[in-house]
């Protein structure tokens, strides 16, 4: 749905390559400048060639138990959309911890040899209030990787969920990057690629029974062969499963020729079922109009103390997301994983879907570093956004990369080297860039590692105030909350094209 120049640097400059017709000729020093408009086209006007790219925005809210808890961070007055919260203490204890996670836990990152724990251990540890827990890192975890509350805070590990609120700037209060959506939806793209593929060697809907690998006559060389549900066989030079991970064990189990790393490594990766509803009903929406939001997080609890949640779901506004007038349309609204507490009015849902998501746990992260093993090995390759953190950017990279793996018979083994030196403190601007020998299959546009920008270096104020944050106050009561904190963060990231302060007050 969003995407931000950073975070999805590979994904964007593919998109760059279909500019809609009007703005082909258009000479820009900033390729993104060549993609933005300041309005969207009329649905029924949608242009029929190229990719309309328009800023969005990325605000979220949480109401717990039916509107009993509401707050939203788009600005002050919406953190405070109920006027009684300004009364009350665990409110202001959670925004406290709101800044002191944002100022501090990327220290716990930084430090040589960190053990690996799941945030829900990192959270007690660090004295975090239980407001905090449930009423904003819980819901907004869950909710990004569709993971049930519980496992998630079990379950995730901490660096992990750290690294991705940084890599997506959910750990800055201001100067966070531009947000962006696609014109008219995925689809146009995927219809872009569909329509440059040669018909006689694009098979859609080709069920796949098993992949094996058999010698190639006269050469003594394996090559992978496939076997369709129709029991044709076809042999290929190299195949890539861009698909889940649960699939690719079936189809290598089939025909008994998987190996045992790659049945250990793929058995690792889980998946979530989870179902994602169209619809205009705002009962699935904060109580409260103030709160509606980009992102709404709808959290329940059970229990006579209602101490902590139990079920997430998480509302889509569309409207927002995509410039869908309201005044026109109506609410146009997607919820996934709908509450049971809630009954749809079933005239205002447009359509329903069924979903997989992997579940980041720590033997999926363990799993995704060891995947380099397996990697275009006996001329099989993997691709999936499940090989990091699950989302458009990362299943886009891990395409071309596979892709480019064809010809680059190390290519797999030279990333893991250049991104273990960057993550050793080696020289970080130059590892910016996936270096591929593949001359025949590789993109217009250079590959980027998106976590690139994670090995930074702070100021002396930031890291006074992480310091001050992370030892001096995390054990202070809601009196001390109330009193406010003012904080200074100047950010210097090393490798990033460009360098900015960030500056709140509470």
């Amino acid at each position: 749905i969003v995407s931000n120049p950073p975070t999805y640097p590979n994904f964007l400059r593919f998109l760059k390559l279909f500019p809609p017709p009007e703005d082909q000729l258009l000479k820009s020093p900033s390729w993104l400048s060549s993609l933005l408009t300041s309005s969207p086209p009329e649905p029924t006007k949608v242009p029929n060639d190229g990719i309309r790219i328009l800023s969005t925005e990325m605000t979220f809210s949480v109401s717990r138990d039916s509107g009993a808890f509401e707050w939203a961070g788009k600005n002050p007055f919406t953190v405070f959309c109920q006027q009684s919260r300004l009364f009350d203490s665990s409110m202001w204890r959670m925004l406290y911890d709101v800044f002191r996670f944002n100022a501090y836990s990327l220290r716990f990152i930084q430090r040589p040899g960190e053990r690996q724990i799941s945030i829900g251990q990192y959270l007690r540890e660090e004295g975090y209030s239980n407001a905090f827990k449930d009423n904003y890192l819980i819901p907004m975890t869950a909710a990004i990787w569709s993971t049930p509350p519980d496992r998630c805070f079990d379950d995730f590990p901490a660096q992990t969920l750290i690294h991705f609120m940084y890599n997506h700037s959910l750990l800055q209060i201001t100067g966070k990057p531009k947000w962006l959506t696609k014109c008219g939806g995925s689809h146009r793209y995927v219809n872009q690629i569909l329509s440059r593929l040669p018909k006689s060697q694009l098979h859609l809907s080709s069920r796949i029974n098993c992949v094996s690998s058999i010698s190639k006559q006269g050469t003594g060389r394996k090559k992978p062969e496939i076997v369709t549900d129709n029991d044709e066989k076809y042999v290929y030079d190299h195949v890539i499963f861009a698909c889940h991970s649960d699939e690719a064990l079936r189809i290598l189990k089939a025909d008994d020729d998987i190996r045992g790393e790659e049945e250990r490594i793929l058995r690792s990766f889980e998946w979530n079922k989870n179902e994602v509803v169209l619809h205009s009903d705002p009962e699935l929406m904060p109580k409260s109009r103030m709160a509606w939001s980009c992102w709404n997080y709808l959290t329940y609890s059970d229990g006579h103390d209602k101490a902590n949640i139990d079920r997430v779901s998480l509302t889509y506004g569309m409207n927002s997301l995509q410039h869908i007038p309201e005044d026109k349309y109506g609410p146009v609204l997607a919820t996934l994983n709908p509450p049971p507490e809630i009954q749809i009015d079933e005239r205002k849902v447009q359509g329903r879907w069924k979903y997989e998501h992997p579940v980041l746990d720590d033997k999926a992260v363990k799993a995704q570093q060891q995947m380099y093993g397996i990697q275009n090995k006996r001329s099989i390759s993997y691709a999936g956004a499940y090989l990091k953190y699950g989302f458009h950017e990362d299943g886009f990279t891990s395409g071309l990369l596979a892709a480019c793996s064809v010809e680059d018979e190390d290519l797999y083994e030279r990333i893991n080297q250049q991104f273990s030196s960057s993550a050793r403190g080696g020289n970080k601007t130059n590892n910016k860039v996936v270096q591929t020998k593949n001359v025949t299959i590789r993109p217009s546009f250079e590959i980027e590692h998106a976590d690139y920008h994670l090995f930074f270096r702070q100021s002396l104020m930031s890291r006074t105030v992480a310091t001050l944050f992370g030892c001096g106050f995390k054990d202070v009561g809601d009196l001390h909350c109330l009193a406010g904190v003012g904080f200074i963060w100047d950010e210097q990231d090393v490798g990033c094209e460009e360098e900015g302060t960030l500056t709140g007050t509470l």
